[in-house]
Order: C-alpha cells, then structure tokens, then sequence
C-alpha cells in the first residue's frame, strides 16, 4: 500500500457514522403526505400511460391545427374557415352555382 492510502485508511477508521433522529422515517412519510401534489406531478403519474400520453397529444395537436388554420385566415376573407380564398368557401360557392 502506498502513503495515500494508508492516510485514506487512517481517515476512515476514524469515521463516526451519524444517528439519525428517533422516528426519522415516520416523520419523512408524514411530511410526505402533507406535501400538495402540483401539476408536474400529476403529469408524472398520467404521462407514462400510453393511453393517456397518445390522447394527450392528439389534443394538444388538433388544438394547435386549429389555431392555426383560425389564425392563418386572412380577416378580408370573411368568415375564417368558409371565407370566399378557402378550400371550403370553395366548395360552398361550387354548390351555389
């Protein structure tokens, strides 16, 4: 053994281990329990559920295609998504004719 190690050897038969406080674990738990639980958490109990996780972001995306398609429509067009430059105003002005 080198002198590292034998000072490291020293050090550690030194060592004092730390007691905890009686009835440690019982008092972790409790404040454990008190604890309110936030959005993060619920988020990590729901999102590992694939159920949950694909439902979750077919919402999320729809909501973003219609936003997008509510705001991409130009305010002269008139009504947004049956405005007169849409697909759909399109489709209406066919059936007119």
């Amino acid at each position: 053994m080198n002198h590292q190690d034998d000072q490291l050897h020293r050090l550690l038969q030194q060592w004092k281990e730390i007691e905890p406080p009686a009835h440690f674990d019982a008092q972790v738990w409790r404040r454990l329990r008190q604890r309110k639980p936030t959005f993060a958490d619920w988020l990590r109990l729901w999102l590992p559920r694939p159920a949950f996780a694909l439902g979750a972001a077919a919402l999320v995306g729809a909501a973003i295609g219609v936003a997008g398609g509510w705001f991409s429509v130009t305010p002269a067009s008139g009504f947004g998504l049956l405005g007169p430059d849409t697909l759909a105003g399109g489709y209406v002005r066919m059936a007119q004719r």
